[in-house]
């Protein structure tokens, strides 16, 4: 399965990443190319403890599926589900630094592997390993830049 740290698959986002451009229009969902940038920032943080979110009521109820669903089943993520309010970006962006912010975070990962990882329990879908992290870190960029067609 894909993971963010494998350096082929690491390589092949951030050359998706290098082919978005502000004029990029999205097939789904509500946010700009320059919104999902920062989007997409935000799991990463969660990762590295630089953004604090809580387990809600929902993820002890269906976290586990949803895990099991995308990581062991290999399904991919559908469109237009249900995010943390902390991953809602509802104000427009620079484009330009959020692009550079999020090819920065995605050389780190690369570099670093698995290291960068210091969260052990997902607010959403519990208890991950750092494998999994870069499983889902993975899925979760693919969906977006399968979002605005690269």
């Amino acid at each position: 399965m894909k993971n963010i740290f494998n350096p082929e698959n690491n390589k092949e986002l951030m050359e998706r990443l290098q082919k978005l451009s502000p004029d990029s229009q999205k097939q789904w969902g509500k946010m700009t190319v320059s919104q999902m940038l920062l989007h997409c920032q935000k799991p990463l943080e969660v990762a590295e403890q630089k953004l604090v979110v809580k387990r809600g009521f929902i993820s002890f109820l269906f976290g586990k599926m949803m895990k099991t669903k995308l990581i062991n089943k290999g399904e991919s993520f559908t469109q237009n589900l249900p995010t943390a309010k902390e991953f809602i970006i509802d104000t427009e962006v620079d484009f330009e630094k959020e692009k550079q912010t999020l090819k920065n975070m995605l050389e780190d990962y690369g570099l670093r592997g698995e290291s960068v990882i210091v969260m052990a329990t997902h607010p959403f879908f519990g208890n991950l390993s750092p494998e999994e992290w870069g499983i889902l870190f993975y899925k979760h960029l693919d969906h977006h830049f399968t979002q605005f067609s690269v």
